[in-house]
């Protein structure tokens, strides 16, 4: 027994619909609100006016425009009995069972997918202009974030300390434990002393992560994106000033992030104008190693090293305090031990020492050096974004960096 179908709709989606129907489902007519097709011929069936539906014999009414809402409305005040009306374009899952008398499912299923298909690539056609409108008003908020550049130049012309955020940092200031460090409410509240801070001789670098991805990989797009999603960029959000101007802490990552690599070169030749001539305080993880089988401070003028635990260093934070005070502040301090880098070099900056946190500015080196586009580890330094990275010998068979050690905090 064949199935009667009366389609309201004269438009696009009642062809795409017709397209759905089983061979055994009957058109009855067609009905349509503008009255310029009343009384036409449709594909040999009859366009009616609304109001005539119920002259028809139908054993349903398909809804076959866009806002189907607003034709069910019309048909239930029409006197249609709500159980005769079909409303297909909303993809309402649960009546699929009653279509399936006289629409093939797998061809509503495929027409939703396009539909929103088309919905999306209208969306993302708009996207850029909408936004920029936004920005335009002041209606999208950013933060505050000079490149790079910017921060060698202050580093280096006027002498400032730099203390870095990345993730990781976020992460613990919302109670999330890290691959350097566990996390603890002490720390949690240094690092956002930090983040807030406004010292003279000391600038603050974040992630410039919040906007545009320009020149980056999929990798690293994927990762902030994941990393601010679920009300994750209003926490952060809330604890940034967001009046104050901050530098971009990819700073240290000048190479592996990028898709067009050819300006590492450059970006690395800038950095090591930072310690050109410099006498070096290198405060490092015991299995760090930084510059160890490079060139990277060749360019330095001495260097000494205060090694600390690669992982919680944060627990040891007095005695390391202590071990770089009794070093000159004249000379410059390199700082990689993660978060714990960041509160230090701030803290330092408020002694009168000029210290930097450069995170993991050597491994970069190695992988531009090698010309690797993968995180990889390298033999004998750690590197704990890396499967296996942590796996290095306790000590290295190099005279030059072991006479370099003045203390070791265990």
């Amino acid at each position: 027994m064949k199935v009667r179908v009366l389609i309201f709709g004269t438009g696009p989606n009642a062809e795409k619909l017709k397209r759905c129907l089983k061979q055994d489902a009957e058109i009855v007519a067609y009905a349509d609100n503008d009255s310029l097709k009343w009384n036409t011929v449709r594909e040999g069936k009859r366009v009616i006016a609304p109001q005539d539906i119920l002259n028809e014999q139908f054993d349903f009414v398909v809804a076959a425009v866009t806002r189907y809402e607003d034709v069910v409305r019309q048909l239930t005040a029409l006197g249609v009995p709500e159980e005769k009306i079909a409303a297909p374009l909303a993809f309402d899952h649960a009546e699929y069972e009653i279509f399936r008398a006289f629409f093939h499912i797998e061809e509503l299923i495929y027409l939703e997918v396009n539909q929103k298909l088309e919905a999306l690539g209208t969306y993302v056609s708009s996207l850029e202009y909408e936004l920029a409108a936004k920005i335009r008003d002041q209606k999208i908020r950013y933060p505050k974030i000079l490149p790079a550049e910017s921060a060698v130049l202050e580093i280096v012309k006027n002498h400032k300390s730099m203390s870095r955020f990345g993730d990781g940092e976020f992460d613990l200031m919302l109670g999330r434990n890290n691959c350097f460090q566990g996390c603890s409410a002490a720390l949690a509240g240094r690092l956002q002393e930090v983040l807030k801070s406004s010292l003279e001789n000391h600038i603050v670098a974040i992630p410039d992560a919040y906007g545009y991805f320009e020149n980056r990989t999929q990798e690293f797009i994927s990762c902030f994106r994941n990393h601010l999603k679920d009300g994750r960029r209003e926490q952060e959000y809330g604890m940034i000033d967001m009046e104050k101007e901050y530098y971009d802490s990819f700073i240290t990552r000048p190479y592996k992030d990028y898709v067009d690599k050819a300006a590492a070169g450059s970006r690395f030749a800038l950095l090591k104008t930072v310690w050109q001539g410099r006498d070096l305080t290198i405060v490092e993880g015991r299995k760090t190693r930084l510059g160890v089988g490079n060139d990277l401070f060749e360019g330095a003028r001495s260097r000494m090293r205060i090694l600390g635990p690669e992982r919680d260093a944060f627990l040891k934070y007095e005695q390391i305090m202590e071990a770089v005070l009794k070093t000159d502040p004249g000379r410059l301090v390199l700082i990689a031990m993660g978060p714990t880098a960041t509160v230090l070099a701030y803290d330092l900056a408020k002694m009168g020492y000029q210290a930097l946190d450069i995170g993991h500015i050597d491994i970069e080196y190695e992988w531009y050096l090698r010309g690797l586009s993968r995180m990889t580890a390298i033999e004998g330094k750690y590197v704990s974004e890396v499967p296996g990275g942590n796996n290095v010998p306790e000590q290295i068979a190099d005279e030059s960096y072991n006479r370099e050690i003045t203390d070791i905090i265990e």
